[in-house]
């Protein structure tokens, strides 16, 4: 499984084609799942693949330089406290948890006009909390599976 593969046609295609192929179609499931299916869980899932992917036809060195295991702890507990916070804001603000309604969503409106309401704003910070959440535990999940375990690393 860490073994690198030795053809140069796999690599190209996997890391010119098909990897950023999935990845832009994991953003797209993420932007659209508002309006289509998909959202959240599913772009995580899909960015997820395309990190397995990658995984798979790299070597395990080479493959984990940009995505290590504290990395991607910390992206899943990154969508964790999007997903949670946004709860918190809501209910501080006097909805319930999750009524994106009720957040004051201005100083995002003055940094990116994109004309949205609060609603859609706040369905979008979860959606991104979700993604990232998922993203993460999936591609821990896989690295944990298929990688032995390195005792130094629960240490330090």
């Amino acid at each position: 499984m860490t073994d690198r593969h030795d053809s140069v046609l796999l690599h190209f295609v996997v890391r010119a084609v098909m990897v950023p192929a999935i990845l832009l179609f994991g953003l797209y499931v993420l932007v659209h799942g508002d309006a289509s299916p998909g959202g959240g869980f599913q772009a995580g899932a899909i960015l997820a693949g395309g990190l397995i992917l990658s995984r798979l036809s790299l070597s395990g060195d080479e493959g984990r330089r940009l995505f290590s295991r504290p990395r991607l702890v910390m992206i899943a507990v990154l969508g964790m406290f999007l997903y949670a916070g946004t709860g918190v804001a809501a209910m501080l603000a006097g909805g319930d948890y999750l009524d994106y309604g009720v957040i004051a969503f201005e100083s995002i409106d003055r940094i990116l006009p994109i004309g949205l309401g609060r609603r859609e704003i706040g369905i979008f910070i979860i959606e991104v909390g979700v993604t990232l959440a998922v993203f993460g535990t999936l591609a821990l999940v896989v690295d944990y599976l298929t990688e032995p375990h390195d005792p130094e690393e629960t240490e330090g």
